[in-house]
């Protein structure tokens, strides 16, 4: 990939410093460069959305570039950050992710709200080792430091780079040339408590490829950032949440959890008329004790407040070291280049203490604190009782997620015979560690001291001190699983001029490419045993599938005004291989997908551009392959949905139902029955006013994705017991032989998603009396985001302006307005993010998780989250050349999130941390100096 790193730079020639950089440079792995003759080079390069040269904004296709000077200025401290501040960049993964849920420590891209696995992430044009088993590139294991410029292509790419491109790529170009060593320092003060950081890099550019015959660059990164917790905010310390809805009512919504300390009790029993019947009661409560300081009583039975013991943000550190060289060889115009990427990231993340359902039998010493509170027939009758149950005295759940990326890329590029021809090599992993840090209990020694008596799940602690010594010897800390993915690929590629048109030169670009795509899953013996409590039994995994690509790109200046580009790509896709089983599931695919553009640009004043194509993706290898097992519980808590409120008191997981709200448990698998995702794009794009102090951007565009894998969230579930029935299952925990209803995540065809928007842009320089000012605005204008219901035949669901049944929202409007002002050595910007408001998810009467304020009566509520904007502030002082001062205020006006009653997702309630931050008013200082 060609880029500012190749542009000449005058300074003497030192022979020593040059042999030593060629050999250097020689051992190193690049993504590699379209080789240009030294007189293009600083006009024409490789940018995204295209395989031949051309110059920034003269394409067919939408390409947003954020330099470095709009990097450093952002403020940001990470890559996640800068793009999450941009409005096209909807539906990204969040870190918050990470706590209770699915995020294993990784953060992800994602344009136009279609989701992180239709955007594609490159280094340097090429692929990287995913944080899953599909194309979710983990943006925390790239370091900010190391880079020169982002490149977003705001429209399908699949025809160029291949699968997983449906929604766009993120193209991420290193820092290249000769500069002096760089040291950046940044310290981040929350003014509230929690969450204080700070980042150092230092980097540094030696030789010039066309002075020197070689270059090396290299940026070193550390970083730390405390977590925060929800007692440190009051807007998430609780999940018993008071609230006025608009026609005035006083209401209370609670999450809280049924696994509760002291524990509460579903008796079954057989009355004197033979029939079986179960009762609930806490013993706790009946004793006049109530329940412990973490939960609430709620019709006689104790509810956790789990919400209150979670991370708003998780804990974070990261290192990273990149290198980057060129080394010229002997045969002109022959160039062997390479890029190492190493990198570590750790999330701690917390969640509430250990939930457990406790099986209690006749005689157990459990059943005596539980038989004072049954009645004679009740004792007589006695079939078993389960204790749901809460180890407080445990202290919350820690888990470290360790994320660790090595990427090595060479090439070799050079002219022969007219043709510029480059070859490249790849090999990408990243791991994966979960190590479980405290709070983690084992089940066979807890069950022991359950049977001795040592614990009583009823009593409002572990029982004194052969209790807690119980609790002690019960704990487990230690690597639970590692999971590892990796990508090995060749790709080959040549351009050449074919012939000269009125326009210009026209040019072909043709390619090939091989990749073996692999993920595995080695455990420990604690979870290959299925030994933590209430644990299951967890598999191992290998799985591997090998692809291939051939593409061509034309490109054909009809005349100077009018300009055609088309490319076309075949990929084909093998089944995924089961190395342990020795098997291979699911089927082959292969896909011819294909881009049309065109650009009039009448004036320098006016251009015009349009492109429409085709995309695929095939699905990811656990997708197809991953074993059914235990996945944990539900973020939210329901009302049983095989109940007399749905008809369905007389279904068989009836037996399985709860009082009240509870959480249910998840398990989770893939389908070797999927099929691969076809999409088709289009875009049309205006740019008025091609001079650098004013203009104005317009792209609508449309993506449409046909046999769209997706897994059906748990609320969309629990809605419709009745068309989901086959997605739902009686979970048997080994340990006590008790069922209990679970909810199986199984990803689907599902059928259709469009995603259908404006992004637009304006911006505006000019001098001042205070200096130049700098004025730009710009915007993401969702007109469709509508996704076929699964199930269904042609039902249509959208999350447009709403929390859809997908537990995510689809944002109208995202914009950003930012006004600069410079004079001499001083520079301050103010910048405005705001996004629209939307329904919040619809609580029913039924589920009953609003109630009335005195919490007798269940209320059926649908209320709007209100919009939201934060302002940041920067001011930068460069005293000399060589230092540079930060000092900015984010969030200046200490804003807190809106409040929203979403119970699905993440386990912090009462925000969502997916769209907006619970950091507060942030002082952050920087450093630049230049040495």
């Amino acid at each position: 990939m060609n880029d500012t790193s190749l542009r000449t730079k005058n300074g003497a020639h030192k022979e020593p410093a040059r042999h030593a950089l060629m050999a250097a440079a020689a051992v190193l792995a690049l993504s590699p460069a379209l080789p240009v003759r030294a007189a293009e080079v600083l006009e024409r390069v490789e940018v995204t959305g295209s395989r031949l040269p051309q110059r920034d904004g003269e394409g067919s296709a939408p390409l947003r570039v954020l330099i470095r000077a709009e990097i450093e200025r952002s403020g940001a401290t990470t890559l996640a950050e800068l793009l999450e501040r941009l409005p096209m960049m909807q539906g990204m993964q969040a870190l918050s992710d990470s706590v209770g849920n699915d995020g294993n420590g990784v953060t992800a891209a994602s344009i136009h709200g279609l989701g992180a696995r239709y955007t594609l992430v490159l280094l340097d044009g090429q692929r990287l080792a995913p944080a899953d088993s599909g194309s979710l590139v983990d943006l925390g294991t790239l370091p900010l430091a190391a880079l020169e410029r982002v490149e977003i292509l705001g429209d399908g790419a699949a025809a160029l780079y291949g699968a997983d491109a449906i929604g766009g790529v993120v193209n991420l170009i290193l820092r290249r040339g000769e500069q002096p060593v760089q040291l950046s320092a940044r310290a981040i003060r929350p003014e509230h408590a929690g969450g204080r950081g700070w980042s150092v890099a230092l980097s540094q550019g030696l030789g010039d490829e066309l002075r020197d015959g070689a270059s090396l660059s290299w940026t070193l990164e550390l970083a730390r950032t405390q977590a925060i917790r929800a007692s440190q905010r009051a807007f998430a310390s609780t999940g018993l949440i008071r609230l006025r809805d608009a026609q005035g009512r006083d209401l209370l919504f609670f999450n809280g959890s049924l696994r509760s300390a002291p524990a509460n009790a579903a008796v079954d029993y057989t009355d004197a008329a033979g029939q079986t019947q179960t009762v609930w009661l806490n013993p706790g409560v009946q004793a006049g004790a109530g329940c412990g300081a973490a939960a609430l009583e709620v019709g006689g039975l104790c509810y956790h407040d789990y919400a209150a013991a979670v991370d708003v943000a998780p804990q974070t550190q990261r290192a990273s070291l990149v290198l980057d060289g060129a080394h010229r060889l002997d045969a002109p115009g022959w160039a062997l280049r390479g890029t190492a990427l190493w990198s570590d990231t750790l999330t701690r993340a917390t969640v509430a203490p250990y939930p457990a359902d406790v099986a209690v039998d006749a005689g157990s010493p459990a059943f005596a604190s539980l038989s004072r509170w049954l009645t004679p027939e009740q004792i007589e009758g006695f079939g078993g009782a389960l204790a749901y149950w809460r180890l407080q005295q445990a202290g919350p759940r820690q888990v470290d997620y360790r994320n660790r990326r090595l990427h090595l890329a060479t090439g070799v590029d050079g002219e022969a015979g007219g043709w510029r021809l480059q070859a490249r090599a790849l090999l990408s992993t990243h791991e994966q560690r979960q190590d479980l840090r405290s709070g983690w209990l084992l089940e066979a020694p807890l069950q022991s001291a359950l049977a001795d008596g040592r614990i009583d799940p009823f009593a409002t602690g572990p029982g004194g001190a052969a209790g807690l010594s119980a609790l002690s010897d019960a704990g487990w800390r230690g690597r639970y699983d590692t999971a590892r993915s990796r990508i090995a690929g060749l790709e080959t590629g040549a351009t050449t001029t074919l012939a000269e048109l009125p326009g210009g030169a026209a040019e072909l670009a043709v390619g090939a490419e091989w990749r073996r795509s692999g993920w595995s899953r080695t455990l420990s013996d604690i979870a290959r045993g299925g030994a933590l409590l209430s644990g299951e039994v967890q598999t191992p995994a290998e799985l591997s599938r090998d692809s291939a690509a051939a593409r061509g790109e034309l490109r054909l200046p009809l005349t100077p005004a009018v300009r055609v580009d088309a490319s076309v790509r075949l990929d084909q896709v093998g089944p995924v291989a089961d190395r342990l089983a020795g098997t291979r599931v699911g089927t082959s695919a292969r896909q011819t997908t294909g881009r049309l553009g065109w650009r009039w640009q009448p004036s320098a004043a006016l251009a015009w551009r349009a492109s429409a194509g085709t995309g695929f993706r095939a699905p990811d290898l656990l997708q197809i392959a991953r074993a059914e097992q235990d996945y944990g519980m539900s973020a939210g808590s329901y009302a049983c949905p095989f109940s007399s409120a749905n008809g369905l008191e007389s279904h068989p997981y009836a037996a399985l139902c709860w009082p009240g709200t509870n959480q249910i448990g998840l398990l989770k698998g893939g389908n070797p029955d999927l099929k691969p995702e076809r999409s088709t794009h289009a875009s049309l794009g205006l740019q008025l006013g091609a001079a650098p102090d004013a203009g104005l951007g317009l792209d609508l565009w449309a993506v449409r994705v046909h046999d769209a894998v997706q897994e059906i969230g748990e609320q969309q579930i629990i809605a419709d017991p009745v068309r989901y029935a086959s997605l739902y299952a009686a979970r048997t925990q080994a340990s006590s032989g008790t069922s209990s209803l679970a909810l199986r995540l199984l990803p689907v065809n599902i059928g259709q998603v469009e995603q259908r928007g404006l992004d637009w842009h304006a911006h505006l320089r000019g001098a001042s009396p205070w200096g130049r000012l700098t004025g730009r605005v710009e915007g993401t204008w969702l007109l469709r985001s509508r996704y076929t219901v699964p199930g269904t035949e042609g039902e249509w669901a959208s999350s447009l302006g709403r929390f859809g049944i997908d537990d995510r929202v689809a944002f109208r409007h995202v914009i950003a307005a930012s006004l600069a002002l410079d004079r001499g050595g001083w520079s301050h910007q103010a910048r405005v993010n705001w996004r629209s408001g939307y329904r919040d998810m619809i609580h029913t009467e039924a589920e009953c998780g609003v109630t009335s304020a005195d919490g007798l009566e269940c209320v059926g509520l649908e209320r709007r989250v209100a919009s939201h904007w934060t302002l940041d502030w920067t001011s930068r002082w460069q005293p000399r050349r060589d230092l540079t001062l930060t000092l900015a205020v984010l969030n200046l006006l200490d804003r807190d999130p809106p409040l929203t009653l979403r119970s699905t997702g993440a386990h912090m309630l009462g925000f969502d941390p997916r769209y907006a931050s619970g950091q507060g008013r942030t002082l952050q200082l920087g450093l630049d100096w230049r040495f």
